[in-house]
């Protein structure tokens, strides 16, 4: 019986690792995005990784840039789901318009540039976070190796292609000497860490497209 059970959860791994993560990790994007060379790409660092998603959005990237680099911790949140960043980082998440994510452009928040640091999280006093390495304005921001594209299509529209560069999120903790601590730690990564993550990436995504959609709002005729 216990072999047996292995022998499905085995099966259930491979379908899982050969038919929903590819998928996953290249979530409306296409062939050509994913082989397209994009800022970030030359930021060098050791990668689990390289996953390439994307999105249109119908407006232009004038309309979506204001949202996109006022991301972050301490800042405008990440539009995603905003309770389980609550869950996770539990009372140190705070935004600027509190426990969730932005509603409106902050023009305080719209001057950044290289070497800039953007935080992910916080966990009492320890901030988490990374710099930003690249930033072409209205066109890529770069956290890491984490890079956000804007590229403009016709009828004022932009695809947003967002690709992400990374090590994992348990196996960079697990010293090198310990390689099978590693590799329990790059599986939970694939099989826990990796769907969270494409959940709240997906979500950030779509939080991105409606926002830039957005129409401004008439101003009141006195």
């Amino acid at each position: 019986m216990a072999r047996r059970r292995a022998g499905v959860l085995l099966a259930v791994l491979l379908a899982y690792d050969g038919l929903v993560r590819p998928r996953m990790r290249s979530w409306g994007s296409t062939p050509q995005e994913r082989a397209m060379h994009l800022p970030g790409d030359d930021v060098v660092e050791e990668v689990m990784a390289h996953d390439t998603k994307g999105i249109t959005i119908e407006a232009p990237p004038g309309a979506v840039w204001p949202w996109l680099v006022q991301m972050g911790d301490r800042r405008g949140g990440f539009y995603s789901y905003d309770w389980i960043e609550r869950f996770v980082f539990g009372g140190t998440v705070h935004y600027v318009e509190g426990t969730r994510s932005a509603t409106r452009v902050h023009p305080e928040l719209q001057d950044v540039g290289v070497g800039d640091r953007i935080d992910t999280g916080s966990v009492g006093h320890l901030r988490i976070g990374r710099p930003v390495t690249v930033i072409e304005p209205g066109r890529a921001l770069v956290v890491g190796t984490w890079a956000f594209v804007l590229r403009p299509l016709p009828g004022d529209r932009t695809r947003l292609l967002v690709r992400e560069r990374d090590a994992g999120y348990l196996r960079p903790l697990v010293p090198r000497r310990f390689a099978l601590a590693r590799a329990v730690a790059a599986v939970v990564d694939d099989v826990v860490g990796e769907p969270l993550h494409f959940a709240m990436g997906r979500k950030m995504m779509l939080g991105l497209k409606e926002r830039g959609e957005r129409r401004p709002r008439p101003t009141p005729s006195s």
